[in-house]
């Protein structure tokens, strides 16, 4: 458990950050690893690809533009995949505001979609909703 937030995270609790600006990612990662949270990061969706072959990860935190394999095709890709990866929960986070966008993240399986700047409380409580959604947190 992180200090001060009260949310119970299972251990082994593994979140994949995609996201091609370094900033970015670090900014995630730092605030998931106050909670207590193991994370990965891949700069984009082939990296996340590899990752997922590789590691147990609970959900996916990807950004949706980014150079090589963007966020909706990792979406596609990761949907496609074999249980339990096909059925991980993955937020999408982009700049873009477009309600036409968000509905093309949910047609290709997203979760959820949050627009930049983010909230970093936000994303971590969005984050535990859906684990809790999908049983991987009690």
């Amino acid at each position: 458990m992180a200090i001060g937030t009260g949310k119970h995270w299972p251990e082994g609790t593994k979140v994949l950050v995609v996201e091609d600006s370094a900033a970015t990612a670090h900014l995630f990662s730092a605030r998931l690893k106050m909670e207590g949270i193991d994370v990965l990061t891949a700069r984009n969706g082939l990296e996340a690809l590899e990752v997922l072959k590789l590691e147990p990860i609970s959900i996916v935190v990807t950004d949706l533009m980014m150079p090589g394999m963007d966020g909706y095709r990792l979406v596609r890709e990761i949907r496609q995949m074999a249980q339990p990866l096909a059925s991980m929960p993955i937020i999408v986070v982009s700049s873009n505001q477009r309600e036409s966008e968000q509905v093309r993240c949910f047609e290709a399986g997203a979760d959820e979609y949050m627009t930049k700047p983010i909230s970093l409380p936000l994303l971590v409580e969005r984050i535990y909703r859906l684990l809790r959604r999908s049983n991987r947190v009690t």
